[in-house]
């Protein structure tokens, strides 16, 4: 029994609007598969980013550092990162993202909007060297975060200041504290806050 197929041919008899409803959900699935490796394309809720951006003010603030660099990893169309790159002016803000298209747009936004102190890379951010880094941002799938945790305790440098939008880190990360906003992205919320262990 092939049961995607089967699946599909049974609610296409049933129902025509929710066959293509089903056909939808399977191209946008496999468009994320092909396109995104399998990593929705999902922005993160406004005021979630607002206090994203008090977190990383904070922490460069705090640790008084010549040069900050923040990194999204999987940054999508570059909406959060615009932000933080007008919120920090004097940070060094990069986006890593895989898709060619959202890629494309978020050079283009960022050029549009003269932010000077953003770039956006184009690679898999699990080839990407996080070692430069003071802050990294993320908003990814379970299935990642276990990997990403292993490559970020072997990349990222001490003191590294690290933020999950909605699900924790994997490999034996331990949050230094879980904040939850209030937004109306209602499958938003809950923040894991990480901090690189100094040596």
């Amino acid at each position: 029994m092939d049961l995607p197929t089967d699946l599909i041919q049974l609610i296409a008899r049933l129902n025509p609007i929710l066959f293509w409803i089903a056909v939808t959900a399977l191209l946008i699935d496999g468009y994320f598969v092909i396109f995104h490796k399998g990593v929705p394309n999902i922005r993160t809720a406004p005021a979630i980013r607002t206090r994203l951006i008090d977190w990383l003010q904070n922490d460069k603030a705090a640790r008084q550092l010549a040069s900050y660099t923040i990194l999204d990893i999987g940054s999508g169309n570059g909406h959060l990162t615009r932000e933080i790159a007008r919120a920090m002016p004097d940070a060094q803000v990069i986006g890593i993202e895989i898709n060619y298209l959202s890629w494309l747009w978020s050079v283009v936004m960022a050029r549009r909007a003269g932010l000077k102190n953003l770039r956006y890379v184009r690679q898999d951010f699990m080839t990407y060297d996080f070692s430069g880094a003071q802050a990294v941002v993320m908003f990814l799938i379970p299935a990642v975060l276990t990997v990403l945790g292993r490559k970020l305790h072997e990349q990222a440098a001490p003191g590294t200041f690290i933020m999950s939008n909605k699900f924790p880190l994997g490999d034996g990360w331990q949050p230094l504290r879980v904040e939850q906003t209030s937004t109306l992205y209602l499958h938003q919320g809950k923040s894991y806050l990480y901090r690189k262990e100094t040596t």
